[in-house]
């Protein structure tokens, strides 16, 4: 193993200058060194405290950065909720400007800090106005929107395979003679078979006629209303509150029938609708029927 060259003592400056006589001098390495790693300190704490700050900064940036993207977000989302809350577009505006304020005045240039500050402290801001201002309407909003889906007939009116003997609209007559209209679809099943209500609603009707034998009408609100008939028992009476999926008769062959069926009708705005749509697809549009 070879040994280090040992520090000279002294070291020998020799400066040649044209023309006139060279200066010779000698220094010792010791302070030199001694300066140098002196000077090395300072430095190397600079480069790492410079380093330090800088990550500190980004940070802060990226930190100041998140918070103005989820105030936007938050922003876009009170919007939408005033939009669903029902707010008229005055009502909304109204508010935008409550939110934003007027602009103007002498530009100030923020630093990092002092941005994520004031994005910060605008959180509770808009949190508070969600609260006072957006929540209440949304709730009655939401609560209307609930009643009016209860309201809405959904689905069949038995539990079984249920097929269609009889379509909605123009259909030859089951006895025989000229085509007729008819309001509703007839669905095959079991004598006695459970029919259900197919939305919240109050009984109108739980009679027996001659057309429709035994049969229940549901005044659902919101412009619904649906009839059951040709029942073989009603179990419902009129005035009852019934909910979605409720009990109201049996399926049977009552009034004028060729066999055990259940006529569903659908009414909207008291004209009869399709009731497929509503069992099977809420996005058709329902077909409405030229008379009733």
């Amino acid at each position: 193993m070879r040994s280090l060259l040992p520090v000279p003592k002294r070291f020998r400056i020799l400066i040649s200058l044209t023309g006139q006589r060279s200066l010779k001098f000698s220094l010792s390495p010791f302070p030199i060194l001694l300066g140098l790693s002196i000077a090395a300190v300072p430095l190397a704490w600079a480069g790492k405290t410079f380093y330090a700050l800088q990550q500190s900064h980004d940070q802060l940036s990226v930190s100041a950065a998140e918070v103005m993207e989820e105030l936007e977000v938050l922003d876009q989302e009170v919007e939408k909720l005033r939009q669903r809350a029902g707010l008229s577009k005055a009502e909304r505006q109204k508010l935008k400007i409550e939110a934003k304020g007027g602009k103007g005045g002498v530009s100030v240039v923020l630093n990092t800090k002092q941005q994520l500050q004031i994005a910060r402290a605008r959180l509770p801001i808009l949190a508070s106005r969600l609260k006072q201002q957006v929540q209440p309407a949304l709730e009655k909003t939401l609560q209307a929107e609930e009643a009016r889906n209860a309201a809405l007939p959904q689905g069949k009116p038995t539990k079984t395979n249920s097929p269609i003997s009889s379509d909605f609209g123009l259909r030859p007559g089951p006895f025989g003679g000229s085509a007729e209209l008819h309001d509703g679809i007839d669905l095959l099943g079991d004598y006695g078979a459970p029919i259900y209500a197919t939305a919240n609603g109050k009984v109108e009707r739980a009679e027996y006629s001659g057309g429709y034998g035994y049969h229940v009408v549901i005044q659902h609100g919101y412009g619904y209303q649906t009839l059951y008939a040709h029942l073989s028992k009603l179990a419902t009476r009129p005035k009852a509150s019934v909910k979605r999926g409720q009990l109201i008769g049996y399926m049977g062959s009552t009034g004028r029938s060729t066999g055990t069926h259940l006529h569903y009708s659908i009414y909207r705005k008291e004209k009869a609708v399709d009731p497929k749509p509503y069992m099977f697809s809420k996005a058709t549009q329902p077909a409405i029927a030229q008379s009733k």
